[in-house]
């Protein structure tokens, strides 16, 4: 590696903009050829996250007050679009105006990875990066599933259906889940199991949280399974989660032993990060009920992805 590359990664590393997770697990693995491919939730996964959605819903929730009282079909439709693109300026004018935002665009171009961003909801983006052509091309077509699955699912709407379900219908679609871990470099079993919990209604969250609170202390091949953020092995003691762990921190370390050190504080974090997931996720539950509740007597239509 030339002293250039190194110095370009050493200014990634020291740039505020970027979360350091962000920063080496989505950029640095991608650009070393380590991960295929590497997913970004904007504004959710940046440093003022939470300053960021609290102004979007500041300026969104006071525009769907009136969206309850209206029951004419056709009035109640086009409110729903005019309150769509209401939250899509909003994101522009909070997220993709931010330094945070341009920080991550510049990085990708620094590192001369591709990019593809795709609307979650109005105020949600996801921001793909990857090296490869094909990668794109995948990405582009399992977007046009993802978008077919949501629609099937508001067309003929499952019995029993869930709140996950209904907002997110792609997650309990087995075959486009494998490919998509397959983009990301998990291993199989993972994924399989991923899929498997789906598809019984197990909450994998609280599934994976549980596997950790029975394996007791853990060591440093513990911390390696989870080897990124949000990922979720199928236990903590699997052999290829565990083995793509180390190969990532040994190849951090080739590059500079405080890097390496760097990525390992990382891998305790993503592991506490599953241990406390049944808690983050009341958390956020709360908080979304809270919000909701400074301005409806009841809980609003949810129209994000309507």
């Amino acid at each position: 590696m030339t002293k250039k590359t190194r110095d370009m990664i050493q200014k990634l590393l020291s740039d505020a903009r970027l979360s350091r997770r962000i920063k080496v697990e989505n950029y640095l693995l991608v650009y070393l050829g380590l991960r295929p491919c590497s997913l970004t939730t904007m504004p959710a996964e940046f440093p003022d996250a939470e300053s960021m959605g609290r102004d979007i819903d500041g300026r969104v929730l006071p525009k769907m007050k009136d969206l309850g009282s209206i029951v004419e079909p056709y009035r109640r439709l086009k409110m729903i679009e005019n309150l769509k693109r209401e939250m899509r300026k909003v994101y522009k004018e909070v997220v993709e105006r931010s330094e945070q935002y341009r920080a991550h665009i510049e990085w990708a171009r620094n590192l001369e990875l591709r990019t593809f961003q795709f609307e979650v909801r109005p105020t949600v983006r996801e921001l793909y990066l990857f090296k490869d052509k094909e990668v794109e091309k995948k990405l582009e077509r399992l977007m046009k599933e993802r978008i077919k699955i949501r629609q099937e699912v508001l067309r003929h709407p499952p019995p029993d259906l869930g709140r996950v379900h209904v907002v997110y219908p792609e997650e309990f679609n087995g075959a486009w889940i494998r490919e998509m871990g397959a983009l990301y470099g998990y291993p199989r079993c993972c994924v399989d199991r991923y899929v498997s919990d789906r598809e019984k209604g197990m909450m994998v969250e609280e599934r994976a949280s549980r596997q950790l609170r029975e394996a007791g202390e853990e060591d440093e091949a513990g911390s390696l399974a989870y080897f990124v953020g949000y990922f979720f092995p199928c236990h903590p003691r699997c052999p290829s989660a565990i083995s793509t762990g180390r190969r990532f921190l040994e190849e951090l370390r080739s590059i500079n032993p405080e890097l390496g050190d760097l990525y390992k504080s990382i891998l305790q974090e993503n592991l506490e990060l599953v241990r406390r997931q049944p808690e983050i996720i009341a958390e956020h539950r709360l908080r979304a009920v809270e919000a909701v509740k400074k301005i409806y007597r009841q809980p609003p239509l949810d129209i994000h992805n309507r």
